[in-house]
């Protein structure tokens, strides 16, 4: 359908500001605004995640087995070891160096993110 656009993916947290400020410093995402209903965070030129409390009504628990979503970044390896170094379990990096290169890491809140190289 011309003049779509995907806007937002969906986390669901316990603690609306208390992820949105890790989203913050182990991902550099900004955050545009954050209360006790959701947090919605993004990066230059690109869509947005909210991540929505139980205040919010979202029907979904945290701890998210499966990614809702990707997280590009520039520098996988290293991004793999700043998180590892936080205390953040990170998966190794898998895929095809032609395809995709990818790690997956676990939020406070339990659920599973996944981190690319493009």
């Amino acid at each position: 359908m011309p003049g779509t656009a995907i806007t937002t993916a969906f986390i669901p947290v316990r603690n609306p500001q208390a992820a949105a400020d890790w989203y913050s410093r182990m991902l550099g995402l900004t955050v545009g605004q954050a209360n006790n209903f959701s947090a919605v965070l993004s990066a230059a030129g690109t869509a947005s995640v909210t991540l929505m409390g139980p205040d919010s009504g979202i029907k979904a628990q945290p701890g998210l087995a499966w990614a809702t979503c990707n997280f590009l970044v520039e520098d996988l390896e290293g991004a793999r070891t700043r998180l590892a170094d936080n205390g953040v379990a990170v998966d190794a990096i898998t895929g095809a160096p032609d395809v995709c290169l990818f790690f997956t890491a676990q939020d406070p809140d339990g659920n599973t993110l996944l981190l690319t190289d493009r």
